[in-house]
This record gives C-alpha cells, structure tokens and sequence, in this order.
C-alpha cells in the first residue's frame, strides 16, 4: 500500500489564465501545472513572437511540466487553437492587478524629483512543491519505478546519491543498485558517521560548513549539470545538508529524498527547510527548498537503534501535542517502536498532519509555531550537550532534547497563567510514557543555555517568541496570535523547576 500526498506553497497572485483554468481544474492543480507562465516567458516579454520562439517556449512548458506539450494542450482545453495563449500579445497578458507591457512600450521616465531619485521594482513568486510518497518495500523495490521517482528531466544527467557510512551497508547501497539497474548514471558520496559516548552512531557533527563545501566540491567536479539530481539517502542531517546543497549548486538543482530514519521521515525530510550547523547554534545557515520527491519507506526504519527510533517518536510527539489527541493516543496506546505496524502507522498520521501546515505556512503564524513546540529551549540544549556543555550526560539527540523543550514550555505555560498543572502533568506523563526524557540534565550550565537562546531565530530584540500548549492537542492563541515573546527570566524559572524535578527523581531512583 503507498499514500501519495502533495504540499504546494501559495501563490499570492493568480496568472492571467486562472479564470479559464478555475472552470477546469481545482487551484492547486492549476498552481502547479503554469507555473512555467509566471512571468517566465522571456521572449514574450520582448514582443519576440517567431517560430523559433515559440518551440522553445513548448520546450519550457515540456521541462516545467514534465509532460509533452500536446498534453498540455489538452489539459488546458483549449481544442480549437491550443497555442492561442501562446501568440496573444504579451501587453494583453495580465494578473487580477497588474498589466505587463513591452519593453518598448513602456515610458521612460521624464520628472526626476529634487534628489536626482529613480526607483523601480522587480518580483517573482516561485511555486515550491513536494510529492511525498509512503510506501513499505519502495527501497528494496527501486528498480521497478525509478524512472518515475527521478524526474524525466534528469534522467540523461548525472545523479548524485549522497549518504553516511553506517546507512550506506544498509540502505543506500540497495538505492545505487536500484536506479543503476536502469540505465542512469549514478555517483555516490558517503559522509563519515561518528559515534557517540553512549555508542550510538550520529552525523549531527558533520552537519557543517566543511561537509558541505565538501560535497560541493566532489560534484562541481565530477560532470554535474543543471539537469542533475541531489539524492540524499539517510536522516534528517543528510536531508538537511543535501537540500542546502541542491539549493545552492547553479542556484537550484533536482533534490530527491530517501528519508531513512524515524527522525527524517516523520519530520526533518518533510520540509522546505534545508539548513548547516554554525559554530553560534543549529541550523543557523540554511535556505528554503523544495525536494521534487520524498520516498519514505518505514520498513528502513528497524535498522535504527531503539534510542534512535524514540529520537523520531519525539517529532510525531510534538505534533500530537499541538494538533491532535487522536495521534496522542495513537502513539502512546497502539504499539512501541519495536513494532514495523507502529511505525508505519505513526508516519503516516503524523505528515497527514503536518503537511496542511506547510502548504498553509502564510496563512497563519499556528503553521510556524506548531512545528517549533518546545524547539526553542531544545535547540539550545541539544547544541550545547555537542559542544562540552554536559560531560557528565554527554550529546542528547534532537529529539530527545524536543521531548526536554515540550516540557519546560510546559512550564513556562504554568508560570504565565496559560495552562492548569494538570496540563504540565499531562506533559511529563507522556513523554516518560514513550520512553523520553523529560528533564533538562541539572549538570549543564543554565547561564549557556540562556545566552544560547540568543541565536535562535525566533529571538526578538532579546526575547524567545514560544508557542505554548492551553491542553493537550490544542494550541494556546491570543487575539489570532500563536507565537508569544517570553521574558529570558521567565524561561529560566522555568528551566529551574525542570531541572530539580529531574535532579529530584535520579536521587529517588538512586
């Protein structure tokens, strides 16, 4: 069984053949499908209306679209003279406000105020989309369906499968021989996988600069071209550092995902978010970028350690507890991550949850703050247990610090007179109830963790903007407003009170 779902950012202005189109197609499908007409005929704009022209235009709409142009007619419906939009006149072609004229046409400017003042403006809206697709055996399976995986357009170029060491024995492998059985050509490049204190195998530390620009240079000088394919084949840092690599190579190339971890498949692969480390904090480099595929097969997901599964689990965690006591209780109630039924399962209702908020991201800050839940104090911790800032704990995962974060937000809540106790009850019992911590370790320095808040990007002029839990699976908002500045003092009382409690319980155990 496969789900396929669709994010499609918004368009803030409709192309001058919406309302012909709006009779035929729903506006997703039509965002989609003529996004090659946002002001992107080049030609039209210099009144250029020559055969020649015009196959090159088809060209275009064949690569935007991947599809032939004669479909295009047809989905367009336009029977009698499908090129009829083609040859109008490009003065004639407008949005619902705007008019775009030649070149030659347009006057210049004639008054020139007292400071010698000329301003003009140019914009674009680009149209960001991910397929997602969940399917159990998709790995295993690839050379059946790589040619509709890979975009048609990339099939002829060179396809770059990065990955790290401890996934490449276990899944990436079975990718290259996979789209290779097919005929394409496929290079692949393995990041060095370290492994922890505890003995758990991470690539958190290579999500760098010097990795990147690595890997930039191992493409830029093996053939790559601007139909080319970025493959990442791993988790969430794998994911984030290839989309920042696809991002950045000729200013945007093909990006695939191959999401092989419970992290990565549940939320950091579905994203437009592609970011790096810096030295000041996590993901503080990065861009907005869209993968034209995400594959995530759950059967992958057995290969991963127990603590890296519930590393995952803390995602699918954090979506219930802002979205929905159905997935709640789904997680807490149907299974653990020993179980593939379960896992799968989890996938699949957290991105039927998550996606909306992508696709809807403008329309409401509950779409930024959502996914952020309890980030704000777990980025900070998370960077610094990496970094020599619990020696005694030593590196606590993404998630495991997301699970610490949801629970001083909890907290903080409390504090500020937005949730009962009971709420903040409701919180640590979960959380222990999956296997998660819920507490802060009491070794690490509380004035670092502050100063690291800092450079979250949710800082204004010195104050964390948070979103906070009313109750479980329901969002706290003031005035349409979800995202609240938060005093650095207020967050430290309440990283005080998380801390004693766990300090509290390691003495009781002990």
């Amino acid at each position: 069984m496969s789900t396929t779902i669709t994010t499609t950012c918004e368009l803030d202005e409709p192309l001058y053949l919406v309302k012909r189109i709006m009779e035929k197609e729903s506006l997703e499908e039509y965002r989609t499908k003529y996004r090659s007409f946002r002001l992107g005929y080049a030609e039209g704009a210099k009144g250029e209306m020559i055969d020649i022209v015009k196959q090159s235009f088809k060209r275009k709409v064949e690569d935007a679209l991947n599809l032939p142009y004669s479909k295009y007619a047809e989905i367009i419906g336009d029977t009698e003279n499908p090129e009829m939009d083609i040859d109008m006149p490009w003065q004639k072609a407008k949005t619902d406000d705007t008019t775009y004229e030649l070149a030659k046409d347009m006057p210049i400017p004639q008054d020139i105020d007292q400071n010698s003042k000329f301003e003009a403006r140019f914009e674009r809206t680009k149209l960001m989309r991910s397929d997602v697709l969940v399917e159990n055996g998709a790995v295993k399976n690839l050379a059946a369906r790589a040619l509709d995986i890979i975009p048609a357009k990339c099939h002829r170029s060179p396809l770059y499968i990065v990955t790290d060491s401890v996934t490449d024995p276990l899944v990436a492998q079975d990718v290259y021989d996979g789209l290779l059985s097919c005929g394409l050509n496929v290079k692949k490049f393995v990041i060095t996988s370290e492994t922890d204190e505890s003995g758990e195998t991470s690539t958190e530390e290579t999500k760098t600069l010097q990795t990147f620009s690595k890997l930039a240079d191992q493409v830029l000088q093996s053939g790559v071209d601007k139909r080319s394919c970025i493959i990442s084949v791993g988790g969430g840092v794998v994911n984030n550092i290839c989309g920042y690599l696809a991002g950045s190579i000729y200013r945007g190339i093909s990006l695939i995902h191959f999401s092989t971890t419970f992290m990565g498949q549940v939320d950091a692969a579905i994203d437009f978010k592609q970011a790096v480390n810096h030295c000041c904090g996590k993901n503080l480099l990065g861009c907005y970028y869209p993968a034209t595929k995400i594959v995530l097969d759950p059967s992958v997901l057995l290969t991963q350690s127990t603590r890296h599964r519930l590393n995952g689990l803390a995602e699918s965690l954090k979506h219930a507890m802002v979205h929905s006591t159905d997935l709640l209780d789904f997680i807490v109630n149907s299974g653990s991550v020993a179980d593939a039924e379960y896992l799968d399962g989890v996938v699949r209702r957290t991105i039927a949850i998550k996606v909306p908020t992508l696709t809807h991201y403008e329309a409401s800050d509950f779409n930024e703050m959502a996914p952020q839940y309890g980030h704000a104090p777990a980025h900070a911790v998370e960077f610094l247990s990496w970094h020599g800032g619990c020696p005694e704990h030593g590196p606590i995962l993404h998630g495991e610090a997301v699970a610490m974060g949801m629970a001083v937000s909890a907290e903080v809540a409390y504090l500020m007179g937005i949730c009962s106790k009971q709420v903040v009850e409701d919180h640590y019992r979960v959380i222990e109830a999956v296997n998660l911590p819920s507490c802060v370790p009491a070794e690490m320095d509380l004035d670092k963790i502050i100063a690291k808040l800092a450079y979250d990007k949710h800082t204004l002029s010195g104050k964390p903007t948070m979103g906070f839990t009313s109750s479980l699976g329901d969002m706290y908002e003031i005035n349409g407003t979800y995202g609240q500045e938060i005093d650095p003092e207020l967050l430290r009382r309440a990283f005080k009170i998380n801390m004693a409690r766990g300090q509290s319980i390691t003495k009781s155990l002990n």
